[in-house]
């Protein structure tokens, strides 16, 4: 807190603390520029060099083990803390590759993901190719899918397979009726994200949610969106859309905690105001990708959201599941990728 007071991001006052001039675009500057100031050694630098290189293609210790010690120049015993402290910090992921460690993380499929799906592509039987094509075809038509959707075209096996390496995005939208899962392409929003920033990511895909369940399960009585594209547009527009609709109270709970949006009361009714712009541009994309709003927002079959859970804690979930087949295919698809870049 007195670090991010120092840098004047943040007022610290008697009534609470405030955020000064802090939006999602500059958040990796920031970052950037607290860490310099910070000193880091030679250690700190090649652990987040390491987690770099792994969003790029799978890699192996020996692969890189004598460039970082001779660029940042450390012993035996600070190189094998670097390995040590990004597993269990989770800066990058592993798969067990014989005697040794085969090293990745959930970017690995945000970038030059054309190149990478044809080299799994070319790697799988022609069964599995025609699911995954298939697949891929659902998900550029309509933008995102219930994961039960996927998982059934795919097959345990294979959908495991190709969660746990980040070839799918999964996000949990929780509420007092249960979990709903969907799924998105990795790269379908990453234009709008500076470096990928995922919690930009996930925001919008929080927004989108809210908005797709007004779109498809809001009755009528509370404040069903009729026209999506109106209603979304007036948003980002003039920055606030507002009326008498109770769903303006009670959809987006979890955007105010995520400070996406704000809600308040004028003389016109219920206030709905959006806080990040460009969030807002981003959810209009995932939701009116397609040829229908309706298609794309068939997503959310839920009630309004009281949780939103990301795609990377989703992936390690899926990847505690201990099932030899799913592990054995991820190994696989990894060692592609890894030796497709040599």
């Amino acid at each position: 807190m007195n670090e991010l007071d120092s840098h004047g991001l943040i007022d610290i006052g008697q009534s609470g603390i405030a955020v000064l001039g802090v939006s999602q675009v500059s958040l990796l500057d920031h970052a950037a520029d607290i860490f310099e100031a910070q000193s880091p050694q030679g250690l700190e630098r090649a652990v987040i060099e390491l987690a770099e290189l792994g969003s790029h293609t799978p890699l192996r210790r020996r692969d890189c083990d004598e460039a970082l010690s001779d660029k940042y120049q450390l012993s035996k015993a600070v190189l094998d803390d670097v390995f040590l402290q990004s597993e269990h910090i989770g800066f990058v992921d592993y798969e067990a590759d014989g005697q040794e460690r085969l090293y990745f993380n959930g970017s690995l499929f945000r970038r030059g993901n054309a190149s990478k799906s044809r080299r799994i592509l070319d790697s799988l039987s022609s069964n599995d190719t025609q699911k995954l094509v298939e697949a891929e075809e659902r998900l550029k038509g309509r933008g995102c899918l219930l994961v039960d959707e996927l998982h059934r075209l795919l097959g345990d096996v294979l959908w495991g397979k190709f969660h746990q390496i980040g070839y799918f995005d999964v996000s949990e939208v929780v509420n007092e009726r249960g979990t709903t899962r969907f799924v998105t392409k990795p790269e379908a929003l990453v234009k709008y994200v500076p470096n990928g920033l995922a919690d930009m990511l996930d925001d919008a895909k929080a927004l989108a949610s809210s908005l797709t369940y007004g779109i498809v399960k809001s009755p009528s009585t509370r404040g069903r969106i009729k026209q999506p594209s109106v209603l979304i547009s007036t948003l980002i527009n003039r920055g606030y859309v507002e009326g008498w609709a109770s769903a303006i109270k009670h959809d987006y709970h979890v955007l105010e905690r995520r400070g996406v949006v704000q809600v308040t009361t004028s003389e016109r009714g219920n206030r709905l105001t959006l806080l990040k712009p460009e969030v807002g541009q981003m959810a209009r994309d995932l939701i009116l990708r397609g040829d229908a709003s309706v298609t794309a927002a068939e997503v959310i079959v839920g009630s309004s959201a009281a949780s939103f859970i990301g795609p990377e804690a989703s992936r390690v979930t899926e990847r505690k599941r201990a099932v030899p087949e799913t592990k054995v295919g991820a190994m696989r698809a990894l060692n592609v990728l890894r030796k497709g870049r040599q």
